[in-house]
């Protein structure tokens, strides 16, 4: 039986290195905050891009002062690269350890 889900992730853009990602059955606010307080202790306060569209990133970001933006479609197109590739690879892993 499959349970659906949301994964956030952030992506170092010139190295292309993943610094952190979160899956939660839940998409708002409260749980961009969290992910992004995380990040924040690791890495320090950054600009926060985003491209979906959704008001939880902007209002997560004004929670904690931090500046947000939207990705260009180029940009877009490549992260939505990077996250089918993590689908692919948590299929494979979801195939074989039945929750």
């Amino acid at each position: 039986m499959k349970h659906g889900g949301y994964g956030l992730n952030a992506i170092e853009p010139i190295r292309s290195t993943v610094l952190g990602l979160y899956l939660s059955r839940h998409r708002n606010m409260l749980v961009a905050e969290s992910f992004l307080r995380s990040l924040i202790e690791i890495y320090g306060r950054h600009t926060v891009y985003s491209d979906d569209g959704g008001t939880w990133y902007p209002e997560a970001c004004s929670s904690l002062g931090i500046k947000h933006r939207l990705h260009t479609c180029s940009e877009k197109n490549l992260i939505e690269r990077a996250i089918q590739y993590f689908k692919d690879r948590t299929e494979h892993f979801d195939d074989y350890y039945l929750a």
